[in-house]
């Protein structure tokens, strides 16, 4: 007996070794980067905040427009109705072009306010991006951890099916009871469960997996820790504060209300444009005589009396602005949570890796003690069902334990910011400008006052 239980043991473990594994977490990533639906949403996002930018600096151009238009009119003389008349036809056409001079800093407040915008559109797609990609992680985690399990799950049906039968055989020949084959038979029909279990979890995880990356699983390989993370968590949180995508999104927020402000405070201003323009008119429909005139005119407008209007606006641009500034603050405050969370969690998931090899070699041990001195009659074949169950609940936590330490790597890099494409070096062509670093275009974004 002791002979068949350590064979197929043997085997069970074979199964669930990482051999043979045909998909790496590069090839998982790289496919939720090109195809999740989520990330290309947020990047037909960024196209519109692109266009923004676009029509706001097209205030800065002249505008030109063209007309024409015919008429035609009947007349009739006084002498009564019926008398004869004549009709007459005129056409004209025209162009004017149109320049702003000076708006009171509404234009260059609206550019830089859309141009804000976009940033905070680019640092809003790396977030997606990023958990897409950490999302990425955790169903290739899941799998290969749910595909272990199976496997560890399924062994163990095999050593419980052939210690019930080993139990049959001593019970033929009156080496144990009656009682102690129901023992076996319950623990046979319990793996079973669980294996029933197992099964479910790993088809879940697949589907979630399906979903993420929009192909189906060919059994990911088990993934290990992430790489660069920092040393301590007074750098985790410095590296966050400055490179955290929610952080920077909210603080080009901040800029992009700044300039509304600038943008409400010129309605207040002066306005000046000039304007040019050139009209022909004829009496007949463009054949006739033509009349040209031209003419250039310069305009000055100047806001005097608007029933409280401007300030008002000039109010609720500054509360807008004082709005996105507590914001910064709440998310610079969560983002130190969360990193202080994220890196205690990793720490935990190294602390519990340490103890449950530990577990797995001291209950391997005890295992075979167990069943060398039931060998002997010295154990009971609930001793041996018990040491096997230790040994097994061991095993499994340390697959869990294996998963949960690498994802938690992974999601202190996305709380650093680091879990991009463009960090994790996957073969694919970046999109939307994402890797561009904003903060060299907007060298003022460190005067923000969070303080």
């Amino acid at each position: 007996m002791r002979l068949l239980i350590t064979a197929a043991m043997t085997a069970g473990l074979m199964a669930a070794a990482p051999a043979g594994w045909t998909q790496s977490l590069e090839e998982t990533l790289s496919a939720a980067y090109r195809t999740n639906p989520q990330l290309q949403a947020e990047r037909a996002r960024l196209r519109q905040s692109a266009e923004g930018v676009v029509q706001a600096r097209s205030v800065l151009l002249p505008s030109l427009s063209a007309s024409a238009s015919v008429a035609e009119s009947e007349t009739w003389g006084g002498g009564g109705f019926g008398a004869a008349g004549g009709g007459d036809g005129s056409s004209s056409v025209g162009a004017q072009l149109t320049q702003p001079v000076y708006r009171g800093g509404r234009t260059s407040g609206s550019i830089n306010a859309a141009q804000a915008r976009l940033e905070a559109g680019r640092e809003r797609l790396r977030a997606v991006e990023q958990n897409v990609l950490f999302d990425a992680v955790s169903a290739h985690a899941n799998v290969a951890r749910d595909q272990q399990i199976v496997a560890i799950r399924s062994n163990n049906v095999d050593v419980l099916g052939e210690q019930l039968r080993a139990a049959r055989d001593r019970f033929e020949v009156g080496e144990i009871t009656r009682t102690d084959v129901a023992q076996a038979e319950a623990r046979l029909s319990g793996a079973r469960a669980q294996l029933s279990g197992a099964q479910a979890a790993l088809a879940a995880s697949r589907a979630f997996y399906a979903r993420v990356t929009g192909i189906d699983p060919v059994e990911p390989e088990p993934i290990t820790p992430g790489e660069g993370l920092p040393e301590a968590l007074d750098g985790a949180q410095n590296l966050a504060l400055d490179n955290n995508p929610d952080l920077r999104a909210v603080e080009f927020n901040e800029l992009a209300a700044r300039e509304g402000i600038r943008v409400a405070r010129g309605a207040m201003l002066p306005e000046v444009s000039l304007s040019a323009s050139v009209n022909e008119s004829r009496d007949a429909a463009f054949t006739g005589q033509g009349r040209g005139s031209a003419s250039v005119q310069a305009r000055v407008s100047v806001p005097i009396f608007t029933g409280g209007l401007n300030g008002s606006r000039v109010r609720e641009a500054q509360a807008s602005a004082d709005e996105a500034r507590l914001a910064g603050l709440t998310t610079r405050r969560q983002i130190i949570e969360a990193v202080s969370n994220a890196w205690n969690t990793y720490l935990a998931a190294q602390a519990v890796i340490e103890s449950s090899r530990e577990a797995v070699r001291a209950n391997e041990i005890a295992f075979e003690g167990v069943e060398q001195e039931a060998f002997v009659g010295l154990r009971t074949t609930l001793d041996v069902l018990n040491a096997e169950q230790e040994l097994l609940n061991s095993r499994l936590e340390l697959v869990r334990a294996e998963r949960d330490l690498a994802v938690a790597s992974y999601g202190l890099l996305q709380t650093l910011g680091l879990l991009s494409a463009r960090d994790l070096a996957l073969p694919v062509t970046e999109e939307a400008g994402i890797g561009e670093d904003s903060r060299s275009r907007w060298p003022n974004l460190n005067l923000i006052p969070w303080n």
